[in-house]
């Protein structure tokens, strides 16, 4: 399916939201325990979600995107998660990634990336989480030299490092300021500058497929005609927040729902105990996806933590009760619970500062 730049936002959001729930069922599902198996990146699932426009949501129709409400890039996110987190998590960096090229006043920046990442003929990944840490702590520093920057240190969770041709990376000035720098991976990579590398992807109890790894700099230099943001203080609070803050939340949802279809499955089989889970689940599922909207409708950006800390735990709590329902069965590698059950402990360790550690604890623990 083609979605129409042309058409109404409204109508490009609904035809986005059917492709990625279309994708969720007929791509993703059915390849979600093999790929968690194998441990081999989902090439396949990528393109599917980039040949339906779904990796432009948040680009401009100008470039090719799709410009997608907040809600209705949410609602996808929580869509494609509840066919394969792995999938939806790659997608969710390259969305990232694009959010922040979309925001750079360089027009020459936009103009050269934006075609291709809305695409999916361009991939783009990310490092710059720890932005929103103390200076002291960044593990990448950048000093100003003629020119432009040169760079130290470590990006240390870039997914689809191997795959992609964008990274979009921040770094920490020696007086605190930040800055944020569109570079071309693939070219610097394929060109064999030793002063930029990618370690070998890490092995992870879930979401091992994700090629998540460490891209390191020493002495890298970025020239200034590569900086999308700053130097400044703060960049990742003050210029994406509202495009982005809501994605992992909404994929503890589609997650959620995963579970839910699981132990619906099982109930329907089996009845007993399951039926009642999958009966409390529902009802859960379904506030959480209320309140959720209701809050993006109101641009509610402030309550992110506490909607994040709010899923983080319903993820839990539906994984739990899917192993469950899937009994000593669902215990088995290749069985579909355990993976699930491994997956929702990813949400309490993504992107989890400030207030939202707090917040996922305090629905855990009540």
């Amino acid at each position: 399916m083609t979605i129409s730049l042309t058409s109404e936002p409204n109508q490009r959001a609904e035809a986005a939201l059917a492709e990625a729930a279309r994708i969720a069922r007929d791509v993703l599902r059915p390849q979600a325990d093999a790929t968690d198996g194998s441990g081999v990146y989902p090439l396949a699932q990528i393109h599917a979600i980039a040949q339906a426009g779904l990796l432009g949501m948040a680009i401009p129709t100008a470039y090719g995107g799709l410009d997608l409400p907040y809600l209705a890039q949410a609602q996808a996110f929580a869509e494609l998660a509840a066919g394969d987190l792995t999938a939806a998590f790659i997608a969710s960096q390259h969305h990232a990634c694009t959010t922040l090229v979309t925001a750079t006043p360089r027009q020459e920046l936009r103009d050269r990336w934006l075609p291709g990442l809305a695409s999916g003929q361009l991939h783009g990944a990310n490092g710059f989480n720890f932005l929103n840490f103390p200076p002291e702590r960044a593990p990448m520093k950048a000093v100003p030299v003629e020119g432009g920057y040169r760079w130290h240190g470590m990006l240390p969770w870039v997914t689809a490092a191997h795959h992609s041709d964008l990274l979009v990376a921040g770094a920490v000035l020696p007086d605190g300021m930040q800055i944020l720098a569109a570079i071309p991976l693939r070219e610097a990579l394929s060109g064999g500058d030793s002063r930029i590398s990618v370690d070998a992807p890490m092995e992870l109890m879930a979401l091992a497929a994700s090629d998540t790894t460490v891209v390191r700099c020493a002495d890298y230099f970025v020239a200034e005609a590569e900086v999308l943001l700053g130097p400044g203080p703060n960049l990742l609070k003050t210029t994406f927040r509202g495009a982005t803050a809501y994605v992992p939340t909404a994929m503890t949802l589609g997650h959620a729902r995963h579970c839910l279809d699981v132990i619906a499955a099982i109930a329907e089989r089996k009845g007993g105990t399951a039926v009642e889970m999958a009966d409390w689940l529902r009802a859960q599922v379904d506030h959480f996806a209320a309140d959720f909207a209701a809050t993006l409708v109101a641009g509610d950006f402030e309550s992110a933590p506490v909607l994040r800390g709010r899923g983080n735990a319903l993820a839990a709590r539906a994984a739990h009760l899917a192993l469950i329902a899937g009994g000593g069965t669902g215990f088995r590698r290749d069985q579909t619970p355990q993976r699930l059950y491994r997956e929702a402990g990813f949400f309490s360790v993504w992107s989890v500062s400030g207030a939202i550690i707090p917040e996922t604890l305090s629905h855990l623990l009540s």
